[in-house]
């Protein structure tokens, strides 16, 4: 009679390779960015400039913002995820900053 024994995780290598389980290989596809370098965007309260842009492992936008309005915290340079990014405009208008040339 045949035993039949499970197969622990140090006997893998005994395996034939075409037996052996493989992840899978996952592709993100290359799909354009939501803002461009130089672009003004909203950060919750904040109005920030796109500096440079990159795309994680996992195919998330990250963007790396400077703070143009509001309290900086002294930090006015930012790493945001790019779902956290609104387009914006005009960065001064319904702000109480706009410039008045009386």
């Amino acid at each position: 009679m045949t035993i039949h024994a499970p197969i622990s995780h140090a006997d893998r290598s005994l395996l034939p390779r075409a037996l052996l389980g493989r992840r899978p290989i996952r592709i993100y596809l290359c799909a354009e960015f939501r803002f461009a370098a130089g672009d003004t965007v909203t950060f919750g309260d904040h109005v920030a400039s796109v500096m440079t842009r990159s795309r994680s492992a996992m195919g998330r936008e990250i963007y790396y913002i400077q703070l143009i309005t509001g309290g900086m915290a002294g930090r006015p340079f930012r790493t945001v995820d790019g779902s956290h990014l609104t387009a914006c405009e005009n960065p001064y208008e319904n702000r109480g900053q706009a410039s008045s040339n009386s």
